[in-house]
């Protein structure tokens, strides 16, 4: 859409998008990038100061060269002879900087080999970022033993507690047990909740909250004219119900799955099958499967006995979750490669399910929580024992065939069979060629021959990502300071010890098995605190925009304390007497009044509690990058809901890595369908939305999104010409309906788009301009006046905040 387009009633038009997007936005959310600048030193900076400079600057190795220590953030930034070694944001007045750097030749560390320019970029990028550093608070000194007794009292390691419903002075408020939890907390630290959210923003909030898409006119009327006292009960049930819930909490846990379909890493390797592990964890939240079955046939579906193929299948499936992290395939030291996916896998266990950092063990016992080398050595043994890679000179993730029926596997052999007798065929008379000129007759009807067989080849047998048991299934040694290749003593194949009962050890490992098997019981055993409470700490989250316990990745000692430790427990109780049901747990909470109440501004209440973290309110969220484009596609009727296969054109299939594909990435990220079923590349090609409005980097674990507010987003609202597309769409739409005059057009254009009527001041403004623009002396000006409206309506706070 050309500016000039626009020029005859460009003043209103201006106006009226000025006062949309300059509404009062409260309870904004925080635009920091905390988690993945913390992600950034866990898995960049941590093990390369642990590599190389902890052994002349760390408590653990009792050595303080230049009186600086580099093993704590108050370290580095107190400083050694010289003064702080860090200027977080400028490297080039940093200390470190220039003694990593060789600058200075009196000033020169490690003082017998220099860091790889690599190893540079990263410390450089580290202190670019400000230094952030979560090594904050106590660690254990040198010589201090770790104490695993101790590390049992800590509040994340107790046993799941089965709390008494509290009582509470305003005995008419809680209409749910949870409330009374709530009301409890809000009664002690002296704060009053606020009104009821009215009808229009709870039936707003709760669509998209279960489904990521916004209620229908016809739908919010029908609940509007509902006057019976189990409408809204009646309305979370259809939609959890609904398809689009599994869409929407599924994306929840690709997140955390790191979900991606390339590797990353030099070459980026395309994956074609990776929507198959996609489209399992969607089906799995539509058919409510138990949790703790879900976390079983991701860690060891493969082993886990089944009644069907259809079962076989979407358990092979499913173990997908262990192999879709970010990898580097090009890595020729194929130890090297092997003990980093490893790694990562530990990683990614450890947080996604119990909320724990366990990879910080790889190189030492864990600095702040109960977690020695060895435990995470225990668990290497383990994951080692698994086959996700084919590690050739270029590697490549596992896949299997997966079941089909015996006519379909019937027709694929004899296809096969077929083709290598042709071949053969082909070979013989190739060696025959130009000797007589019946052979080189008889060559060119076998290849015609060949060619019309493939032409009609039946479908290839479908592939999955998936993992097995290594042939070499064993204990694993113990890396000295985490270096693969020097290999201390064995440790035995186990979990954390401080989970297990006092003077318990790990069960025994199945003969020839890797121990995936006993991994699933131990991580779904309800006796195990760390599952339960962490999975239902994200559901709340999700929720409510905070955590139970903000730090949703991190249940230890550097992680935030619960705000309502009763409560999560009685949660997690009730979630596991449920059968471990994802809908029931959600439902129990979306029923509470916690949950409906308003996001109105308390002066008294904010002065206590600013971020609402004991909810007295709900707090306002931006709608997700997915959400708004979702939203945008639906309102224009341009979103086809049907579940997306494969979301690779074929072209894609034949590439091996994604910065050679020969297909073009922007149009199948233009594809008319949920966002959900849009690829998802590493290093690039994310859609415009991803981009702009907070995608989950697919490099990382991510529990909670960074929400940022920046000026890019609402330029990218007023200026993207698919935007301008989905507002003509919406217009013509709205002016294909039956309205009686633009008043009511516009009334229908609010209410679609925000879920709201117009505020009278809006509806005067934008019928000015509808005058404005049905008198402007040009036919093109006249046909733009609704799609502009429409755009400003998507330009405004109102369309991509939440109430």
């Amino acid at each position: 859409m050309n500016p000039t387009r626009r020029s005859t009633s460009w003043s209103v038009y201006t106006l009226l998008m000025l006062f949309l997007a300059g509404k009062t936005c409260l309870g904004s959310t925080d635009s920091t990038v905390e988690q993945e600048n913390h992600d950034y030193f866990e898995n960049q900076v941590r093990p390369l100061l642990h590599a190389r400079c902890y052994k002349c600057h760390s408590i653990e190795a009792g050595k303080r060269k230049g009186g600086l220590y580099l093993d704590s953030r108050d370290g580095w930034a107190t400083g050694g002879d010289s003064g702080p070694a860090i200027t977080p944001g400028d490297p080039s007045k940093s200390l470190l900087i220039r003694a990593i750097s060789y600058q200075d030749p009196d000033l020169q560390m490690p003082p017998k080999s220099k860091l790889t320019e690599e190893e540079l970029g990263i410390f450089k990028k580290w202190v670019e970022l400000g230094a952030p550093d979560p090594r904050t608070g106590s660690s254990r000194k040198v010589g201090q033993k770790l104490d695993i007794e101790e590390g049992r009292r800590f509040w994340s390691f107790l046993p799941i507690a089965d709390p008494d419903i509290p009582l509470v002075n305003r005995k008419d408020w809680p209409t749910k047990p949870l409330d009374h939890f709530i009301l409890k907390r809000l009664e002690t630290e002296g704060l009053n909740p606020v009104d009821d959210a009215g009808d229009r923003v709870l039936l707003r909030r709760v669509y998209y909250d279960l489904t990521g898409l916004p209620p229908t006119l016809e739908a919010m009327n029908e609940y509007l004219i509902d006057h019976s006292p189990h409408r809204y009960s009646r309305l979370i049930d259809r939609l959890l119900n609904s398809n689009r819930f599994g869409e929407k909490w599924g994306r929840h846990w690709l997140d955390l799955a790191r979900y991606s379909d390339s590797t990353g890493g030099g070459r980026s390797a395309i994956l074609p099958n990776a929507w198959r592990y996609r489209n399992y964890v969607i089906d799995s939240f539509n058919h409510d499967k138990p949790f703790n079955r879900f976390i079983r046939e991701q860690i060891a579906g493969d082993l886990m006995t089944y009644d069907s193929e259809e079962q076989r299948s979407a358990q092979l499936i499913a173990t997908g979750f262990l192999s879709l992290g970010p990898k580097n395939l090009d890595l020729q030291d194929k130890e090297l490669l092997r003990m980093n996916t490893v790694d990562e896998q530990i990683d990614t266990v450890g947080q996604v399910v119990l909320g724990m950092t366990i990879a910080c063990a790889r190189c030492h016992d864990h600095k702040f929580d109960p977690i020695p080398a060895t435990d995470y050595y225990a668990l290497a043994g383990i994951f080692r024992s698994t086959l996700c890679l084919v590690r050739d000179n270029i590697s490549r993730l596992t896949e299997t065939t997966l079941p089909v029926s015996n006519e379909r596997q019937q027709e694929h052999d004899n296809y096969q069979e077929l083709k290598k007798k042709l071949t053969s065929r082909i070979k013989k008379a190739n060696s025959l060629k130009s000797k007589t000129s019946d052979s080189n007759t008889a060559l060119a009807e076998l290849k015609k021959e060949l060619k019309e067989l493939e032409s009609s080849a039946p479908l290839p047998l479908p592939k999955a990502i998936a993992v097995s048991d290594e042939e070499d299934v064993g204990d694993y040694n113990l890396c000295i300071r985490g270096n693969v290749h020097q290999p201390g003593p064995k440790v035995r194949r186990g979990f954390l010890q401080v989970s297990l009962p006092v003077g318990a050890s790990a069960p025994e490992i199945r003969e020839g098995e890797s121990g995936r098997r006993e991994l699933a019981d131990w991580l779904t055993d309800p006796a195990q605190p760390l599952t339960a409470r962490v999975f239902v700490n994200r559901v709340w989250h999700h929720l409510f925009g905070l955590g139970l316990v903000a730090t949703v990745d991190n249940f230890g000692r550097q992680g935030r304390r619960p705000t309502h430790p009763e409560l999560l427990d009685f949660l997690a109780r009730r979630f596991m007497n449920d059968g471990w049901s994802t809908k029931q747990l959600i439902r129990r909470i979306v029923l509470s009044r916690t949950y409906r109440l308003s996001s109105q501004f308390d002066e008294n209440n904010s002065k206590i509690d600013p971020e609402a973290q004991f909810r007295w309110r709900m707090n306002r969220r931006r709608l997700s990058a997915e959400e708004i484009r979702d939203t945008l596609l639906a309102v224009s009727g341009n979103l086809h809901k049907k579940a997306v296969d494969c979301p690779l054109p074929p072209a894609a299939l034949k590439d091996t890595a994604l910065n050679k594909a020969k297909f073009s990435i922007d149009e199948i990220n233009n594809a008319p369908v949920r966002s959900v079923y849009l690829p998802v590349f590493r290093e690039e090609g994310l859609n415009g939305f991803f981009e702009v409005f907070d995608f989950a980097n697919p490099g990382f674990t991510s529990g909670k999104r960074h929400v940022s507010t920046l000026p890019a987003q609402a330029l990218f609202l007023m200026n993207s010409l698919w935007v301008m597309q989905y507002a003509r769409d919406t217009a013509q739409s709205l002016l294909s309906e039956d309205h009686e005059n633009p008043h009511d057009t516009l009334e229908a254009a609010f209410q679609r788009i925000l879920g709201r009527p117009p505020l009278a001041v809006e509806s005067r403004l934008a019928l000015d301009y509808l005058e404005t623009g049905r008198t402007a002396d040009s036919e093109e000006a006249r046909r733009e006046v609704w799609p502009n409206l429409i755009h400003s309506l998507f330009a405004s706070l109102d369309f991509r905040y939440l109430n």
